[in-house]
């Protein structure tokens, strides 16, 4: 569902792409001049319809945007810090997580709730294009606005932990790659890379491993997941572990937010919690 059939995207005929190193306009689509804004538009179009009517009595979450270096509007929600009855305390820190295809901020903010009552803000946009965040949806935006919202970010607060869902996962290694400074990441349900299909090299995560603090990095993967196999998520898992850093491959688990059962679902989200909130 999140990735919305990642083969459909990357088996399409690819029509342009970037060369590795080479400097691209930022809306440039990448992984096929045709191709990526095509599925873009299937993937933003199997997301709900915002409706910022379903948090309006929640004191806990107030509407935040962020103007990207482009001049783009990006829209999302903060979850605030509260000593868990819902009294705003001083953050410790911030928790930012990147959504998948077909995710929408409203629906996915009280996904963080457990943050806010640890004390930590939380944040979540949409991705260009996606419910009323202005801009095209094109992977090479996405990450450069994810890198400025984190940059951003880690100039408020002391303690900073990211956390990418599916295609969120690649938007956050990505980020990773470019240097910025974060505390602890996880990783949950990405592919391994996506330049065997057409998409340039330097966005492949299994690339931006070596910039990772091993021990900062939880990578997850499910043996249920039916949107990604098991030869798309295994190099990634593999070199992780290899490199030191704590890896999941659960067989309970399916692709992320589509687990069989409640309780599979807040295990999965205990393993995300204990890791981000541990090295404190």
């Amino acid at each position: 569902m999140f990735l919305f059939s990642l083969a459909a995207l990357l088996l399409a005929p690819v029509y342009a792409a970037a060369v590795d190193g080479e400097s691209v306009e930022r809306e440039a689509a990448i992984c096929g001049r045709l191709k990526e804004p095509l599925m873009f538009w299937l993937w933003s179009n199997m997301a709900p319809d915002p409706d910022s009517s379903r948090l309006a009595r929640d004191a806990t979450i107030e509407a935040v945007s962020f103007l990207t270096g482009d001049g783009k509007r990006l829209h999302g929600y903060k979850l605030l810090a509260h000593d868990g009855n819902g009294k705003a305390v001083k953050a410790k820190g911030y928790v930012l997580m990147a959504l998948g295809n077909a995710m929408i901020a409203d629906r996915m903010i009280r996904e963080l709730s457990a943050y806010g009552a640890s004390g930590y803000d939380g944040y979540i946009f949409d991705y260009r294009g996606y419910g009323l965040s202005e801009g095209k949806r094109r992977i090479n935006a996405i990450i450069q606005d994810y890198r400025e919202i984190v940059e951003e970010l880690n100039g408020q607060y002391q303690r900073k932990m990211l956390y990418g869902v599916s295609l969120g996962g690649i938007v956050m290694m990505n980020v990773i790659g470019s240097g910025v400074v974060f505390d602890a990441a996880v990783i949950d349900a990405s592919p391994s890379r996506l330049s065997d299909h057409g998409c340039p090299a330097r966005i492949d995560p299994v690339r931006h491993l070596s910039q990772v603090s091993a021990p900062k990095l939880l990578v997850i993967t499910g043996k249920r997941d039916q949107v990604l196999s098991a030869e798309q998520t295994r190099e990634f898992r593999e070199r992780a572990d290899a490199l030191g850093a704590r890896t999941i491959d659960d067989e309970a688990f399916s692709h992320p937010y589509m687990d069989q059962s409640w309780q599979v679902q807040l295990r999965r989200a205990r393993l995300i919690q204990d890791h981000l909130l541990r090295l404190e």
